[in-house]
């Protein structure tokens, strides 16, 4: 049996679309002309993935996500659908606890590839804290709070650590700065979300001094970064 995939869109148009581009490839799709009616059928019925407009009337993406999150506190993985330049509501989203995004007008074969691979992430364990793993040949021990490459230790900082571990953990997923600052400093103000960048190049950079030369980790230019999935 396929994946089930709850459509909210209050546009009719845009439903039968999307229905159309998922269903060859074996998705059970369910739909929700607006906020309300995706926040009762969630309620009452199993999803595998949510396909959220953010713009529509009386209960928006953002409302549906956050009383998805934090007040039926389910973890099922959504996906947003936003217009081209939409930069600000993408950051917003992913914040609010978007998995993923995907820019109007798309490629089928595209929402195809983000819905598989957030199904993807969502179904692999994801390493809990004090164990160790590896991805992309480096190998994370967080017993230790070390990364290395071929038993070379990535002198990291606790920041750069922090940033790194957590993208390395669910490999995919795209970060907004804000986000990572968030999640990861202890003293976090505002300001802090500029530095993000500086720790990244820091990275990129020690893990060029240690001989590793894959570019995982990929900047997704206006909302922040991400690490590419191994699929050696």
């Amino acid at each position: 049996m396929g994946n089930r995939v709850l459509i909210v869109d209050d546009e009719k148009e845009m439903r039968k679309l999307l229905t159309t581009c998922l269903k060859p490839y074996g998705y059970m799709i369910d739909e929700a002309q607006d906020g309300f009616d995706a926040i009762e059928k969630i309620s009452n019925e199993h999803y595998d993935l949510v396909l959220l407009d953010i713009m529509m009337p009386t209960l928006d993406g953002f409302g549906v996500l956050t009383n998805i999150r934090e007040v039926l506190q389910q973890d099922i993985p959504i996906v947003l659908l936003t217009a081209l330049g939409d930069t600000d509501r993408v950051v917003k989203g992913l914040k609010l606890g978007a998995d993923d995004y995907i820019v109007k007008p798309f490629e089928p074969r595209v929402l195809q590839a983000r819905i598989e691979s957030v199904l993807r992430r969502a179904k692999k364990e994801v390493p809990s804290e004090g164990k160790r793993f590896s991805l992309h040949e480096l190998f994370f021990d967080e017993n230790k709070l070390r990364v290395s490459y071929l038993d070379q230790p990535l002198p990291l900082t606790k920041k750069e650590y922090k940033i790194f571990v957590r993208l390395a953990k669910n490999p995919g997923r795209v970060y907004s700065r804000e986000q990572l600052v968030q999640l990861e400093w202890d003293d976090y103000y505002e300001g802090d979300a500029r530095t993000v960048d500086t720790h990244i190049k820091n990275v990129r950079e020690k893990l060029k001094a240690v001989g590793f030369t894959k570019q995982i980790i990929e900047t997704v230019w206006g909302i922040g970064y991400q690490i590419l999935e191994d699929d050696s």
